[in-house]
């Protein structure tokens, strides 16, 4: 009727320590009654939020009821109200002295209001909290009251003047808690961020002009599935209704408003469209002083060479002295414009795959990438720059399959590309796009077959495994000490090995070689392979050079304005490249693969043994596979597959015998070349310096 106690009032309970209603609040909402907080007749009693007090030991304390509700709202769970500036009572004063699960009240903020009865208020308060035990801290709000304050200001901000009032205060906004990033990782295919106690995991993002699609992952820990309830869909994040839909679904999941979930699908789009797929790049490597003067000691080292072929001994790579040199070449090549590649050739369990990862062991990781088979178009699809100057090492020739073209053009060329075609995400019209890698790389193979198509095999050094009997010996030999003391004490040794030549490597820095010699240079041209072999060979001396570069004085010259530094190749560098160019680059003036050239030198030895123990010329001795396999101890895959090319290139004839498929063969072959060496002249050192006299 008009004449209520509270009419035109918004009425709020409140409660004795037992839940029960004791008395009533009523906050008019008339502007034009000039009473705005009307209460029961006598004295306040009762409590609004008593539950304050087992969440936690610290409260706040506001002036009113509606700043109660107020910081409640923004998260600030453990407020209790008093009944105006002078409404703290005896029943307020006894809950703060209870003790409940945490010990009872220690601390109150109090966050009256900042009109002068307010701050009075708050200084009563402070006194009658003393005289109970409990530390009072009043909160200066910069406003009139708390209401108006959150109108201006965030949770953020009245944390701020809970920690002016008291420096050691850790009050925070529960909803602010919830709101609040916890953590963000970056991942290969996506990220994983948490807010609150809810964390999303992102993944397969894709990209349109009208669309942003991603496969979210909801839960309280995305880490397991054990136990854990989880949403897992894919959305488009620019569209209204998914985003609509997926906040409903996970509102669900978290017993969280809806609003919550909004908000966070709404950062997680923030946070889709600024992730960018981790760019792999190069880590800088960091070398202790231990390993740089370990290293440093090798690098200055006059005959570094003969340490090298102690450390790899110490490795247990035995032997292979040629190959082991031309390989750490070929490999320490890899940072020039023009690096060397290699093919190691060998029957099976020879130790090709051996040499190369004793090789491979005293590269830095970074600096090679290994497989054991690409398939044909693999290569196209690295990332542009993940080769650049790096050992690509496929462990057999086989395992190139289609991928053999892309890996000559990368050599030759320095760089290979592929257009492809596919749908534009945005207007799903077909496009072209291009992929490119770069190069240059040094590429080492190792194969068990006798030939090699030219076209691949003109591009590499050749280095052929000894399978000798002396060798296979010094092999067991190497095996058996393995076990012994000095062997294990070999095999600790080999870590030092290998740190000291990683150092090495990322100390190598990529200077430019100048060969002051090369006018007085020859190479044999009765061959037209000899147009790719012959780099080859100055690429062994440039490869030499740049291994001792420090050992050499690094020279300036000026290009273009720009400095270029570089270091000279001497006499004994190309004294070394002739003798392993004699070795490696002089078989392949041979038409025959070594490995078949060395079955023919065993063949022609068995056939003069024969000739002479039956008093027989050469040409009449027939022998079949079985007698050349006692001979010689091959298998018989290995002998099939050797003898093919002896047949083929009419070193022997062979001839059906009368068992149907026994073929017995005769030598259509005396002897030449029988040292298994071609001959590769070469200018020599002495002859060099002879011409360099002349020149005066």
């Amino acid at each position: 009727k008009g004449n209520e106690i509270f009419y035109k009032c918004v009425v709020f309970p409140i409660y004795d320590q037992d839940g029960g209603v004791v008395s009533l609040y009523g906050r008019n909402i008339d502007r034009d009654n000039g009473v705005s907080h009307l209460y029961l007749a006598g004295s306040r009693s009762g409590l609004i939020n008593r539950q304050a007090v087992k969440i936690s030991s610290t409260l706040i304390l506001s002036e009113g009821v509606i700043d109660a509700l107020t910081l409640y709202d923004q998260g600030f769970k453990n407020v209790i109200p008093a009944y105006g500036v002078n409404g703290l009572t005896d029943d307020h004063l006894s809950l703060f002295n209870r003790s409940g699960s945490r010990g009872g009240v220690k601390e109150v903020y109090i966050c009256f209001d900042s009109d002068k009865p307010g701050k009075e208020g708050a200084i009563r308060a402070a006194e009658q909290l003393k005289k109970k035990g409990v530390s009072p801290y009043i909160v200066e709000l910069p406003e009139k009251d708390i209401s108006i304050f959150f109108n201006r200001h965030t949770p953020e901000e009245l944390e701020e003047l809970f920690k002016k009032a008291n420096p050691d205060s850790v009050e925070q906004s529960d909803s602010l808690n919830k709101r609040k990033q916890t953590f963000y990782t970056q991942e290969e295919h996506g990220f994983t961020v948490g807010y609150g106690m809810r964390q999303y995991q992102v993944k397969g993002v894709q990209r349109g002009d009208t669309q942003l699609k991603a496969t979210i992952k909801a839960a309280k820990d995305v880490s397991t599935l054990t136990n854990t309830a989880f949403e897992l869909t894919t959305i488009d994040l620019y569209s209204s209704r998914s985003r609509h839909w997926f906040a409903k679904l996970c509102a669900g999941l978290f017993d969280e408003p809806e609003a919550l979930l909004s908000e966070d699908i709404s950062r997680l789009l923030q946070l889709v469209e600024e992730w960018q797929p981790p760019r792999e790049e190069q880590e800088t490597i960091r070398i202790s002083a231990e390993d740089k003067e370990l290293a440093m000691s090798f690098l200055k080292k006059p005959d570094m060479f003969s340490e090298l072929l102690t450390d790899f001994r110490t490795m247990g790579v035995t032997g292979e002295e040629t190959n082991k040199l031309v390989g750490y070449l070929a490999a320490s090549s890899r940072k020039l414009d023009k690096p060397l590649s290699v093919f190691i050739q060998s029957r099976s369990a020879a130790g090709k795959s051996t040499l190369q990862d004793a090789i491979l062991a005293l590269i830095p990781p970074e600096d090679f990438e290994k497989y054991t088979r690409m398939s044909d178009q693999a290569l196209f699809y690295k990332e542009e720059d993940s080769l650049v100057h790096k050992i690509l090492a496929i462990e057999e020739a086989e395992g190139m399959g289609g991928a053999a073209y892309s890996i000559r053009n990368l050599q030759s060329a320095k760089e290979i590309s592929v257009a492809v075609t596919g749908k534009h995400p945005g207007t799903g019209k077909m496009q072209t796009e291009d992929h490119r890698v770069k190069g240059p790389v040094c590429v080492m193979i190792t194969t068990t077959a006798t030939e090699v198509d030219q076209e691949t095999a003109s591009r590499f050094i050749f280095l052929t495994i000894d399978e000798s009997t002396e060798m296979t010996e010094a092999i067991h030999t190497i095996q058996r000490e393995a076990e012994t003391l000095e062997g294990l004490v070999r095999l600790k040794k080999q870590d030092n090995i290998t740190r000291k030549h990683h150092a090495a490597q990322r100390l190598l820095r990529p200077l430019e070689v100048a060969n002051p010699y090369t006018k007085h240079l020859t190479y044999p041209a009765n061959a037209l392979r000899s147009r790719r072999d012959h780099p080859k060979y100055l690429g062994l001396i440039r490869a030499i050079a740049f291994v001792q570069q420090y050992q050499r004085e690094v020279k300036t010259v000026e290009v273009d304005g720009e400095p270029m530094e570089y270091i000279e190749v001497t006499l004994n560098d190309i004294d070394l490249a002739n003798k392993l160019a004699g070795e490696v680059l002089g078989q392949t003036m041979d038409e025959l693969a070594k490995p078949s050239r060395t079955l023919l030198t065993q063949a022609y030895n068995m056939v003069k043994e024969l000739a002479e123990q039956n008093e027989l010329g050469l040409d009449q001795v027939f022998f079949t596979r079985r007698q050349l396999r006692d001979y010689t101890g091959w298998t018989d895959w290995q002998v099939k597959t050797h003898i093919k090319q002896l047949e083929e290139m009419e070193y022997l004839v062979a001839r059906v015998g009368h068992k149907g498929k026994e073929y017995s063969y005769i030598l259509n072959y005396q002897g030449q070349a029988e040292n298994n060496k071609c001959c590769l002249i070469l200018t020599s050192v002495e002859e060099l310096k002879r011409l360099l006299n002349l020149e005066g």
